[in-house]
């Protein structure tokens, strides 16, 4: 019942399974297993207690209390919300959900909160376990935030107004806290400048606008210097795919996972593994699936297939290609029917077949060189505009085949 896989590979997930029924139990065992204090514990159902002696306060060890761990309250109802449009796991949690926001709260010491077990099984020089390469302060905090902002956008959708008032400045002297005590702006990045210490803020939102690109550039330097190898562990593995494919930089992603002779997916199966193990290099636990957010990527980003976060009913196609990959097919099973991705490189030119359901719209990103013709099979297809090397169409419900220079 460990609670970060659930939100961590919901995602990746939620793409190949229907899982709505079974996260709605676990969000149920989750407010079963929650203290009156508001904590919430690492794992639910939870059957092992994970308690310092003498505690008359209900603390737990960071085996016991851990805010990446927790933080499964409030992001796998935000997840249903992006993949089945429903609020229901809101509705029912809410309160539950602002007594943990408020428990987080008592842990912070001017916004920033230090305990957890953080970047767990990371690489670094010791024997993996607790968080070797990234502050414990820097992962809680930014997941203080993370929800924060997420209660924010919730209380919104509900009609609680005050509430999302209450929330919104908070979340935001959460993240200047943050900035202000890890961001190093000579350097362009977080803390120890290592991957999950500057992935971490860009998918969240904490880092400033004017700065991601540097960060997203440090990920990178950081990454080639490895040989294209990985240091984020359980939890700064996700954040690393979506720093990277958010900042076009799925190429580094192809690169890290098409090898076999560094710790990673390549080596797991060269090691004749059969299933994820808890290590990057194959040790320790031998089916751990904690590590399996690669699939979200062969979805959101090589495919393309997105939501536009209300269960699909806006829809976005943005493939990127990626390495030597000359072809890529794929289909979601949404609510709303089922979308298909489905394009190919071919002698210079990049071909993309689309599929929208019905009672849904989509923007549809298409790789092509500056100042070059798309070719559009249908007039429904409304052209908006160009950007960052691709050009971008409005569409309906229907078929559509691109075809551009790539």
């Amino acid at each position: 019942g460990w609670l970060e896989e659930d939100h961590l590979n919901g995602p990746a997930l939620r793409y190949e399974f229907d899982l709505a029924q079974l996260f709605t139990k676990t969000m149920n065992d989750i407010a079963d297993s929650q203290l009156t204090n508001g904590l919430v514990p690492t794992t639910a159902p939870e059957y092992t207690v994970f308690r310092d002696k003498n505690d008359t306060n209900h603390l737990r060890n960071a085996f016991g209390d851990s805010p990446e761990w927790s933080s499964t309250f409030i992001l796998v109802p935000l997840q249903q919300f992006e993949f089945d449009g429903d609020l229901d796991l809101f509705r029912a949690h809410y309160d539950a959900m602002k007594s943990y926001l408020n428990y987080f709260g008592t842990r912070a010491d001017n916004h920033i909160v230090n305990y957890g077990l953080g970047d767990w099984y990371d690489l670094g020089p010791k024997k993996p376990g607790v968080s070797q390469l990234t502050p414990i302060a820097l992962t809680a905090t930014a997941f203080y935030f993370q929800d924060v902002a997420i209660m924010a956008q919730v209380a919104t959708l509900l009609g609680k107004d005050d509430d999302a008032k209450e929330f919104s400045a908070l979340a935001e002297k959460i993240r200047a806290a943050f900035n202000e005590k890890f961001f190093n702006a000579t350097n362009g990045t977080y803390a120890t400048g290592s991957q999950c210490a500057n992935a971490i803020p860009l998918v969240m939102g904490i880092c400033e606008p004017t700065n991601r690109a540097a960060v997203v550039d440090a990920i990178v330097r950081n990454v080639r210097s490895r040989g294209n190898a990985l240091t984020a562990g359980d939890v700064g593995y996700r954040y690393l795919l979506r720093a990277l494919a958010d900042g076009g930089r799925s190429d580094v992603i192809f690169d890290i996972n098409n090898q076999t002779n560094k710790p990673g997916y390549g080596m797991q199966l060269a090691k004749g593994k059969t299933s994820l193990t808890e290590a990057w290099d194959g040790g320790s636990s031998q089916n751990h699936f904690m590590l399996g957010q690669i699939q979200e990527w062969f979805y959101h980003d090589l495919a393309g297939i997105r939501s536009g976060g209300n269960g699909f009913k806006q829809i976005i196609i943005a493939p990127q290609p990626a390495g030597d990959v000359t072809w890529t097919k794929a289909s979601y099973n949404s609510i709303r029917g089922k979308i298909i991705s489905d394009w190919k490189c071919d002698g210079g030119k990049f071909k993309l077949h689309v599929t929208i359901p019905p009672n849904t719209a989509a923007t549809i990103f298409v790789p092509a060189k500056p100042e070059t013709r798309v070719e559009v099979n249908s007039l429904k297809a409304n052209f908006l505009r160009d950007e960052n090397d691709r050009a971008v169409f409005e569409v309906g419900a229907g078929d559509y085949k691109f075809e551009s220079c790539f």
